[in-house]
C-alpha cells in the first residue's frame, strides 16, 4: 500500500505514519511557534526590536542564532499542526529547555528583563496549553 511504509531516512512518527486528531491546544501551540519562527527567520532584527533589543546591537551571530531557533521551531509547529503526535509531544520538553536558555541569557546580560519576560511568557503559554492538553487525555 502506498504511503503505509515510512520513507527511507525518515524516522517513524516524524514525517510518516498515522496522524492524530489535532486538539485546540495543539493548534494554538503551533500558531505561537509558527509566529515566532516567521518573525525570527524572516526579519530577525525587527523581531528582536519588538523584544526591546536595539537593532544596532544585533550581531550577525545573533541573527544566525534566531534563524536556527526558527529552523527548529517551524517544522515542529508545522508537523504538530498537521496532527503528528511526536512533534506535538516535543513542545513541552523544548519549551522547558527554552525557559532555561532565556533565563541563562538574561543572567549573562545577553537579554534584557523585558525580552526575557516576553520570551518566557510566550513559552509559558505553550507550556500551559500543552499541560492542559495532556491533562484532558
Amino acid at each position: 500500500m502506498i504511503g503505509s511504509q515510512p520513507r527511507e531516512g525518515v524516522a517513524p512518527g516524524i514525517g510518516s505514519g498515522p496522524r492524530a486528531p489535532v486538539a485546540p491546544e495543539t493548534k494554538a501551540m503551533a500558531a505561537i511557534g509558527a509566529a515566532a519562527s516567521a518573525g525570527s527567520a524572516l526579519a530577525p532584527r525587527a523581531f528582536l526590536q519588538l523584544l526591546g533589543i536595539r537593532v544596532g546591537s544585533v550581531t550577525p551571530a545573533a541573527v544566525l542564532g534566531w534563524r536556527l531557533f526558527a529552523a527548529r521551531t517551524a517544522p515542529l509547529s508545522a508537523l504538530a499542526a498537521r496532527g503528528n503526535p511526536t512533534a506535538r509531544d516535543m513542545f513541552l520538553p523544548v519549551q522547558i529547555l527554552d525557559q532555561l536558555a532565556w533565563w541563562e541569557m538574561y543572567r549573562r546580560g545577553a537579554l534584557s528583563l523585558r525580552a526575557t519576560a516576553i520570551l518566557t511568557g510566550a513559552s509559558a503559554a505553550i507550556i500551559t496549553l500543552d499541560l492542559r492538553r495532556r491533562l484532558r487525555r
